[in-house]
């Protein structure tokens, strides 16, 4: 009698397992999913002309990871609670990966700008408000226009611009359907494209400008001047894009701004967007924020509002020793950190 033939059946296991390996790891999935990210202090990327000493104690920021989703990560979702599963196509909304990218920097420069300002308003410090550039962050008709999104856009048939007012008076003096000539910055490259005038636009302050150019929407890269450059802040981020850092940046400008220690010596993390005026806005995945910032020895957290509930669940369901707080504006922050100074010294 003939023994059985083994190596064909070990084989087509190891064929098996090769493709369902492959398949968990190499296959892209339509999802991305996010994770807790890293906790930084923002004591180096915020920089003041003149400042006072930081503090004993750390502000910093909290991101999360996100990552083009394999089906090994898809899977991890349903059993790892710090894991979010999202839809790529939810995400990106109809961009690029590229584009995506590139309008996530923007939000970061405009929320840098945000937070200068709001820092200034609430010390009292004289300032105004300079346009730099005017950036392209999408564009609808990706087909018919040479734009992409960042873009910055130099001049006009030779005429140059800063901001959507000035873009205005120049595109009125054209006539609707007559060719114009960009000169852009794209990739830290100077290029030139052309487009036709779509119409005219009506708005004087450029409301209408998407229309006039065919879709694309355009924003403002504005810098905050104070009347004494010794007040002068500059936010270097290196490649952390998103607006949820702004509160962060806020209180440190402030800390620098001012004398004293406004950390208290402690180790405080936060996020949450922030307007000119003060106003702290939600966030996503603050869930995840709370666990990187539980990992990292944060004693404090600033959460959004609107985030609170959430952000109190999850400190509770991970046994965390770090208080959250919620937060609806910068002084109500202001008003926590008062606070557990005062808690510190009892």
């Amino acid at each position: 009698m003939r023994a059985p033939n083994r190596s064909g059946g070990v084989w087509k296991v190891a064929l098996f397992t090769a493709l369902f390996m492959t398949f968990l790891l190499y296959i892209p999935s339509p999802y991305v999913v996010y994770e807790p990210g890293l906790v930084e202090p923002v004591t180096e990327m915020v920089q003041v002309a003149e400042s006072d000493d930081p503090g004993s104690g750390q502000f910093m920021l909290t991101t999360v990871k996100m990552t083009y989703a394999n089906f090994f990560m898809t899977f991890r979702s349903l059993w790892d609670s710090d894991v979010m599963l999202l839809n790529k196509k939810d995400v990106l909304g109809g961009r690029s990966e590229g584009e995506y990218v590139e309008r996530l920097v923007y939000v970061m420069q405009n929320s840098q700008s945000n937070a200068i300002e709001a820092a200034y308003r609430i010390v009292h410090i004289p300032y105004s408000v300079e346009p730099q550039q005017l950036v392209v962050i999408d564009v609808n008709d990706k087909r018919d226009s040479p734009f992409r999104a960042g873009d910055a856009l130099i001049s006009v048939n030779g005429t140059r611009f800063k901001d959507a007012i000035e873009l205005v008076d120049i595109l009125n003096k054209s006539k609707t359907g007559e060719r114009l000539k960009w000169t852009i910055q794209r990739g830290g490259q100077i290029t030139r494209v052309d487009t036709s005038l779509k119409q005219q636009p009506a708005d004087p302050d450029g409301g209408d400008l998407p229309q006039a150019m065919g879709g694309v929407v355009l924003a403002e890269i504005s810098k905050v001047v104070p009347r004494d450059s010794e007040n002068s802040v500059t936010i270097t981020a290196g490649e952390i894009g998103g607006p949820s850092a702004g509160l962060i940046f806020a209180l440190q400008t402030i800390d620098y701004l001012t004398p004293g220690d406004l950390t208290h010596g402690i180790r405080i993390a936060g996020t949450g967007t922030i307007t000119p005026d003060g106003k702290v806005g939600p966030i996503g995945g603050i869930a995840l924020k709370v666990r990187a910032a539980d990992r990292t020895g944060a004693q404090l957290f600033l959460a959004p509002r609107e985030n609170y509930e959430e952000a109190r669940r999850k400190a509770a369901a991970i046994g965390s020793a770090m208080r959250v707080e919620p937060i609806g504006t910068l002084a109500e922050a202001l008003e926590v950190l008062t606070a557990a100074d005062g808690e510190a010294a009892a």
